[in-house]
Order: structure tokens, then sequence, then C-alpha cells
């Protein structure tokens, strides 16, 4: 079973964050996608800081953006380029193959440029046909059509630095308290061409997101703080009557159906702290499933079959209805639903897919097989890979296939093995590490040098096994 069958979409991201394609299914934001579409068209530059969690990338991706292009934004042009990036390990390659990409250059001259630093990000997209310059002699010489042609292909440019706190947890970028020399050049770059369009009013725009606790470290990159301080927006917490619109508006906007006993239960359930917000949008993307992908009305019998509420709680016909389901689920599942709750969802659902990862490769694998044992080893040594402890913060450690494999160190567990078992994790419906699986085909196999992440953090926090 998946998100997407036939006709079906699911209107619940899970534990990833928004799109932009997704963005008519992201609600409770809108007085917040206002203020940041105010402080970015105001300041050119923009730092949405938050705790983890909090939606900060869903807000830039499915609020930011889909307003400006939508014409609620005032900008010079009506087209947008958005130019969008993770630090990752290779901040500067990560920039230069987004920003070739997007002005139709390539990769290599747009490296060699921005290397230079200062005015080069400003001047690689002056030159590009998506900027007019109308005191340049040879605008002057075209006629009114040609005018008009070039101002319809013209875009404003948006630079977007998501999860910025990479430059901090990757020690490629960052080490001992001091930051590497591709750092340094993209930090740089981004401050200037932000500082130099607010100077000549040019239509290019900055917007970086970054977990609150690394606003301490912005200190090691020279302008950041002053940057920061100039225009920082801070997502709060959402209130009640907008967890309602979180969770009521996409199912009827999609033309799903959900009981109100159960928006007041999950409202009701939500508890304070971090990762409020993507234990909400994982619990219901599992309650859609359950609920025959949205087919049937979304109720409380769903939210006790994803192990979210106990079982004793539900209505006494419900209770029958689930003692009759549990005959149909395999053993080992029963136990997933001695504790429960809101917050356990992730557990039991990752629980579930550690438990059964073995059986899954051994079906499309039966010349081949390998036992429980090995298959769950892969799991756990995987997930311990795309971890680590950052300053006593739990934060995702990006891998390639290659070095997990070498770190599991088995005899008979190669690289193609280890893909496999992890597919699991990569479906839709799952969606626990990237690159997720698509109906792109180009997303279905992994290669020794594809690099794994966990999708949020919020799974390293909330799954104990």
């Amino acid at each position: 079973m998946t998100l997407a069958d036939s006709f079906n979409i699911c209107p619940y991201t899970g534990l990833r964050s928004f799109t932009e394609e997704e963005s008519l299914y992201f609600k409770g934001r809108d007085e917040q996608i206002d203020q940041i579409c105010q402080l970015l068209e105001k300041n050119k530059f923009l730092m949405i800081t938050g705790a983890s969690g909090e939606g900060k990338s869903s807000l830039v991706y499915a609020g930011l953006i889909p307003n400006a292009r939508a014409g609620f934004f005032k900008a010079k042009y009506n087209n947008w380029i958005v130019v969008d990036f993770r630090p990752e390990r290779s901040p500067l390659s990560n920039l230069s193959k987004s920003l070739s990409e997007k002005l139709g250059l390539q990769e290599q001259i747009v490296s060699t440029e921005l290397k230079r630093g200062y005015s080069s990000l400003i001047d690689l997209y002056k030159s590009s046909d998506y900027y007019i310059d109308e005191k340049n002699e040879g605008w002057q010489t075209l006629d009114e059509n040609e005018k008009l042609n070039r101002k319809r292909s013209a875009a404003n440019l948006l630079i977007l630095v998501d999860q910025f706190e990479e430059f901090f947890t990757n020690p490629e970028n960052y080490f001992n308290g001091k930051t590497s020399v591709d750092a340094q050049i993209v930090v740089n770059l981004i401050l200037e061409t932000s500082k130099l369009s607010l100077q000549n009013d040019l239509p290019i725009y900055v917007a970086t997101t970054m977990r609150s606790d690394y606003i301490g470290q912005c200190s090691s990159f020279r302008g950041l703080p002053e940057h920061i301080g100039f225009s920082q927006f801070f997502v709060p917490r959402l209130k009640r009557k907008e967890l309602k619109q979180v969770i009521e508006e996409p199912a009827m906007l999609s033309g799903n159906r959900i009981s109100n006993r159960l928006i007041e239960r999950l409202v009701y359930d939500i508890s304070e702290g971090i990762d409020q917000l993507p234990i909400l949008q994982h619990a219901l993307s599992q309650i859609w499933l359950a609920a025959d992908q949205g087919n049937a009305e979304m109720d409380l019998i769903h939210y006790a079959m994803v192990g979210g509420m106990p079982v004793k709680e539900l209505p006494e016909e419900d209770q029958k209805t689930f003692l009759a389901w549990s005959r149909t689920i395999p053993e080992y599942q029963h136990k997933f639903f001695h504790d429960t709750g809101l917050n356990r969802v992730i557990e039991i659902h990752a629980s579930k897919l550690y438990e059964s990862a073995w059986e899954a490769y051994n079906e499309t694998n039966p010349d081949h097989p390998i036992s429980q044992k090995d298959g769950k080893n892969v799991v756990a040594m995987t997930f311990a890979c795309l971890t680590k402890i950052d300053n006593s913060r739990a934060v995702r450690n990006r891998m390639t296939v290659t070095e997990i494999t070498h770190i599991i160190n088995k005899p008979g567990i190669t690289e193609e093995v280890v893909s496999q078992i992890v597919n699991l994790f990569r479906k839709e419906g799952n969606s626990f590490i990237r690159p997720f699986i698509t109906e792109d085909t180009d997303t279905q196999s992994l290669s020794p040098d594809s690099v794994l992440d966990i999708t949020h953090e919020s799974l390293i926090r909330n799954w104990r096994s």
C-alpha cells in the first residue's frame, strides 16, 4: 500500500517537508507566510529559525515560493528563478550545481566564477537572459516587441539555503570551531549578494532556514550575526485553531473525510516540546493509509490501528472491529499495541519495517536469501551510521551506500544487499530515508555512491529501538 494509488493522493506528507506542488495542503500558516514575504521583500535577506520540527522548510517551499509566484510579493518581474540547495558536505559544489541548472550555464564555469567571491553570483545572474539592464545600449536599440518578449522571460532570483545548520553539523564545513574555505566562500557570497541587492535595488533575494539552537555558532562567519539580527523570523508554535486547520482542511481539499472526534483527539494528544508537527503529520499519513487510503472516513479506529490510542478507549463496536483486524496482522506486531500514543506512531511504524525488512528482501531475492538477524543488523547499522551526536544534539549524518557497507563489514552483505534492504525505508508511505523512491525510474535503485540521509531528525528522537 502506498500514499498514492490510482487517483488517491495523500494530503499529509509524513516526516518529509511539503513541496511547492503540495502548497494546497499546507495549512495553518497564513499569517506567518505573509510575515516572511514582507520581511524578505523589504530586506532582500531572511533567516528563518525555529526548533527542529517546526516546519521551517515547508514554510518556504509551500508558503513563500508559491506566494511569490502567485504575485503576492512586490518584485521587479513576474517570474521567479529559485536556486535552492542544502550545504551538506559540499556547499560550494551544491550551490554551483543548482545555479548552473537554473540559469542554464556550465557547472564548471559557475564554480570557477563563484570562487572569485564578492559580486560573482550577481554577475552571473545579470549576464543571464533573466535580467534586463534597461540602461544598456543594446536594450535601447530593441524594438517594442523585442523588449516585450525579453520582459516576459525575465525573472527575479531567489537563493534559498535550506537547513543552514549543515554548515556546522558536517565536519567538512566546520571542524574544531573553524569553517572550511568552501563554507566561507558560500556564506560570504550570500551575504554580499543580499547586501548589494539591497543597495542597488536588484531583484535578488536570499532566504535561509536554520535550527535556532545553532544561532550561537553563526559568529564563526564574519557578518552573519549582523545579517540575522537585521532580518530574522522565528517560526512560532501552532495554536489550537491552526492545528485543527492542519488536520482537517487537507482532508477536505482532497475529498477525504475525517471525523470531528478524531480531530479533537489528535489536538488533545499533541504534547508540548519539539517534533509536534512531524509527529502529527506522520500519524495523519498513517491514519489515511489505514482508512483505505482515505476512501473510508478517518476515525478513531484507524488511529488505534496505527498505535495512536489504546483499544480500550474505542467505542464498543470499534473495539470488536479492531479485534477482528488484529487477527489478520502478523503475530510479532501485537506487541506494538501494548504501549500506544501519538508520539509512539513513528516508532511503531519504524519498528514494523525493522522487523520485516529481511522478508521484503527475500521476496525479491529468493535465490540469495538472508536471515532475519542479518536483515535487522543491516537496518540497525544503517540508521546508526546516519545518526551522530553534535554537541549533545542528535543530528543526521549523511553517508554513501559504500561507506555504510564497509562499516557493516560482513561477508555476503554487499552494497547491493544494503541498497535493497534500505529500499523498504525509502518507499512512498514510509519515507524514512532519502532519496525517496518515486515513479521516476532513476530513483528506484541506489548506486554504491548514492548518499543516504534520514528524512527528519524527529525519527532519531522518537525511535528508541
